[in-house]
């Protein structure tokens, strides 16, 4: 009988309100109050589950370093970027929307 690895990803979220001067110090206020507990996300908060094959195994190596795969899945990545939300994009691109208007800020000056 074989192993497989398999992941679970369980997703919490939740939208703070903060006031601050800006977007670093509101990230710095929300972060600290999460690493000192004082923010504590609980079931309430469940979003989304996601099970899959654990990409980082071991027995996926080969195909995942293999050039040809690579490109394969390039392609494909290619072909679904037009479907994506802005938003989708953003998040994909730099993480978060703050970071891709400092960057758009910057290479538009």
């Amino acid at each position: 009988m074989k192993t497989f690895e398999i992941e679970i990803t369980e997703t919490l979220q939740t939208v703070h309100n903060i006031e601050a001067n800006n977007y670093s110090e509101a990230y710095d206020i929300v972060s600290n109050k999460y690493n000192k507990e004082e923010i504590v996300l609980t079931s309430d908060e469940y979003v989304d589950t996601e099970i899959t094959p654990y990409l980082y195994s071991n027995s996926y190596s080969i195909i995942v370093n293999n050039p040809v795969f690579k490109s394969f899945i390039l392609k494909k990545a290619e072909d679904m970027l037009s479907d994506l939300s802005t938003e989708e994009l953003i998040k994909l691109s730099f993480g978060d929307i703050e970071s891709a208007i400092s960057r758009f800020k910057s290479n538009n000056q």
